[in-house]
């Protein structure tokens, strides 16, 4: 009968055992089935043009696998930044929440087992009027080198090449080929940078000597010329290689030049249009240069807003 004796222990003890699953539990992220479970929720609450965040962003991949591309565009996921969004969907686990989103307003809340839904308004949205890497195609572009001068065909058909870990990103099948191998072709591409976020961007590796140029045609222009560039971060990193210099030019005046350096990340750039601001149909020119050319994997993108 001496065991019996501590009977009552087992209520409290029990208690503390479910206690215990049930933060276990609150704190385990989603299953697949889970995540499955909430895209019909997703779809009734995002609305036509919102961004949709994922938070906690190591999330992304298991959201992406459950709500497919019609969710969660690459254009979307690869976002520059989210300054150009009126609204943005976060679903969040964990009670995590974005820094990018800091400062919006919630205009709605809904709870999906462990899924957080908020609908957000951008306080001050931005009004893109072009968008380059959109654009990176004929009619709209074309790219050229200047030292030798050469001409960079387009095709649609190119072979799809991805360089695995360590290696450049993957080089699309709509393209313009350049002279002197793959490396050297202009097109759309995304690359991880220093917090490995997918950066949707324009490969732009310059050549041995001179620049290698891409050209947009007929662009309608704001006020300001904004972007980012930057490099896959497994290359930048190490910090070992020469500078790249962007340098815009709208119809032959320079606008703006921006150095990157190994390290700097997905950095920003922006370049008041002057004289040059509201033209309707301006042409615009990107150059790439480098003293260097060595694993010099530059990307980037831009917008005149």
């Amino acid at each position: 009968m001496r065991p019996l004796r501590y009977a009552f222990l087992a209520i409290p003890l029990l208690g503390l055992a479910e206690l215990a699953a049930h933060f276990w539990f609150a704190k385990r992220p989603p299953t697949s089935d889970e995540w499955a479970a909430v895209v019909p929720a997703v779809r009734q609450t995002k609305l036509d043009g919102d961004l949709l965040v994922v938070s906690p962003a190591w999330a992304d991949p298991a959201a992406r696998s459950a709500l497919g591309d019609a969710l969660m565009p690459l254009r979307d996921v690869a976002r520059p930044d989210a300054t150009r969004y009126p609204h943005a969907l976060e679903l969040s686990i964990l009670g995590e929440h974005t820094s990018e989103l800091a400062g919006w307003r919630e205009e709605s809340r809904r709870v999906e087992g462990k899924f957080l839904l908020r609908r957000l308004e951008n306080p001050s949205p931005v009004h893109v009027v072009y968008d380059f890497v959109d654009h990176a195609r004929p009619p709209f572009a074309d790219v050229r080198g200047t030292e030798p001068p050469t001409v960079c065909g387009w095709t649609t058909h190119a072979p799809i090449v991805a360089g695995g870990l360590g290696g450049h990103p993957t080089f699309p099948a709509e393209r313009f080929e350049c002279p002197g191998g793959s490396y050297f072709n202009v097109g759309v591409t995304v690359i991880a940078d220093e917090e490995f976020r997918p950066r949707r961007c324009l490969w732009s590796h310059p050549f041995a000597r001179g620049e290698i140029v891409t050209r947009f045609h007929q662009v309608p222009l704001g006020r300001v010329l904004r972007g980012h560039g930057g490099l896959y971060w497994i290359i930048e990193r190490k910090k070992a290689g020469a500078p790249i210099t962007l340098t815009v030019r709208v119809d032959g005046d320079t606008v703006g030049t921006a150095v990157h350096r190994d390290g700097d990340g997905w950095a920003p750039f922006q370049f008041d249009l002057g004289a040059h601001a509201g033209a309707a149909a301006a042409e615009v020119e990107f150059a790439v240069s480098t003293p260097s050319y060595n694993e010099r994997h530059f990307c980037f993108e831009a917008d005149t807003r």
